[in-house]
């Protein structure tokens, strides 16, 4: 067997393989999204019996109260790595006391305290989980407040995207390999869609007030999103169906010497055919030749006077093992015959006319 017809059933195992990854990473995602979601009930009765809880009596403390007790700041300290920095407050209850380090949520405290400024810790299960400074309050880094945030952000943001993975395993393993058309931006566009959908999710965790808004707006986000993905998957089938019509290519019979970005690979491993780095055809300067040179005047070797032209068409799902992807829409394949060998030249459309136009009238002068 050749290459070329190695290459279609090397083609259909690799498409084989990639749904099945596909499908992997889309189970993957889905199971990352379920154990994040599952932790947004824990975090939501954490918040919930913090926020609720009542003021302890004076005197006792509880798991279940909160406790307010003054401190004097003794100092700030602050840490970056890259766009993450970490504020802390250095505070001592009592005078001569031990100093403890509080991490704040933000900066907003840190940049308007100095030492020597009297601040109130609120306390809730043995952590000082909020700081007072006249009216200017902030939660501290062990605050439950917002605690949901990360995990139903990373469940709204992973979920779309597998299930626009599981769509693409789907396409990839029903349809793709009958394409009549290869590009790889068929396989994307519902990976990409999920991706937009979940990047609404995740932001949406993060800035609405609470989970019924954040599963309200990327609810809401569907529809919007749904259509963008269908208009750029019409827009996609309307340039397939463009690319996949060569009835515009007519031959032409080049006037004078042009060199072309062409690949001409077929089953034969020696001569003309799959020499690696001859990336360019010469036509109208006697026999088509393909050359490494872009100017076509060096290293140029014939194609042989057997080479027919079977017809022009769009690169193939089948091809792809050969076109390194498929190509562009813009790129055509024409497809040729030598004795009983399959030759393909692959080339941007602009350049089709010539080069078929001087490989039939080799094959005429051949004949």
């Amino acid at each position: 067997m050749g290459v070329l017809g190695m290459a279609g059933r090397a083609a259909t195992a690799a498409g084989r393989r990639a749904s099945l990854v596909t499908a992997g990473l889309a189970v993957a995602l889905l199971l990352v999204s379920g154990f994040f979601s599952a932790a947004v009930p824990d975090a939501l009765a954490r918040e919930r019996a913090y926020v609720s809880a009542p003021a302890c009596a004076p005197g006792a403390r509880s798991q279940g109260c909160t406790t307010t007790v003054s401190a004097t700041v003794r100092g700030r300290d602050e840490r970056s790595r890259g766009r993450d920095t970490r504020y802390w407050l250095r505070v001592a209850e009592r005078d001569g006391g031990a100093v403890r380090r509080v991490r704040m949520s933000g900066s907003t405290l840190y940049d308007v305290v100095r030492a020597g400024d009297r601040v109130a810790l609120t306390s809730w299960r043995g952590e000082v989980r909020r700081v007072r400074f006249g009216t200017a309050v902030e939660e501290t880094a062990a605050s439950p407040v917002g605690d949901w945030r990360l995990p139903l952000g990373v469940g709204l943001g992973t979920g779309p995207i597998a299930l626009g993975f599981l769509g693409t395993a789907w396409w990839s393993r029903r349809r793709y390999a009958t394409a009549a058309h290869a590009s790889p931006w068929q396989l994307a566009v519902g990976i990409v869609g999920g991706a937009l959908l979940g990047c609404v999710g995740f932001v949406a965790a993060q800035v609405s007030p609470g989970v019924g808004e954040s599963l309200l707006v990327t609810a809401l986000a569907v529809l919007p999103v749904a259509a963008l993905t269908a208009l750029c998957a019409g827009l996609l089938r309307r340039r397939q169906r463009r690319a996949v019509d060569t009835g515009d290519i007519v031959p032409v019979v080049p006037d004078g010497r042009r060199c072309v970005r062409a690949a001409v690979l077929g089953d034969a491993s020696y001569g003309p055919y799959g020499a690696e780095g001859f990336d360019h055809l010469v036509v109208g300067d006697g026999p088509p030749a393909v050359t490494p040179d872009p100017d076509g005047r060096v290293a140029r070797r014939p194609l042989p006077p057997t080479l027919s032209v079977v017809g022009v068409r769009a690169p193939r799902p089948d091809d792809w093992p050969l076109l390194a992807g498929g190509g562009t829409y813009d790129t055509v394949v024409i497809e040729c015959r030598d004795g009983g060998a399959t030759v393909l030249v692959v080339l941007d459309r602009a350049d089709a006319p010539v080069v078929l136009g001087a490989l039939r009238a080799a094959a005429r002068a051949a004949g």
